[in-house]
């Protein structure tokens, strides 16, 4: 990508319906605004209206700013209500070792019937 690029909201005619942004922002909550051009289309008519101010900072500097903890970065994210990370990559580990052909005690591939 170019350090040079600048980067712009496409544009809302003027014949863009406010009330049904509203609607289709309700609807598709949980979509992301870069991965759901419905979503997208009723994000940018509501700023361009003037009914929805896009985020300028990141959720890290409101927490910062007020003193809770953040993970970093490259934290791994809680198993809640599963089982532990080491049982995990133990059981793909085990898994992995099925995968693999099966060898006698000279390194001969067995073979199933």
């Amino acid at each position: 990508m170019n350090d040079d690029a600048i980067l712009t909201p496409p544009r809302v005619c003027g014949r863009a319906d406010v009330r049904l942004s509203h609607q289709l922002m309700r609807q598709h909550r949980a979509c992301r605004v870069d991965l759901c051009v419905w979503k997208a289309a009723a994000y940018y008519t509501l700023v361009a209206a003037g009914h929805l101010a896009p985020q300028t900072l990141t959720p890290r500097e409101p927490a910062a700013a007020r003193g809770i903890h953040f993970p970093p970065l490259d934290a791994q994210p809680p198993v809640c209500g599963g089982p532990p990370i080491r049982t995990l990559r133990e059981v793909l580990d085990r898994l992995s070792e099925l995968a693999l052909p099966l060898t006698d005690s000279n390194g001969s591939a067995i073979h199933g019937n």
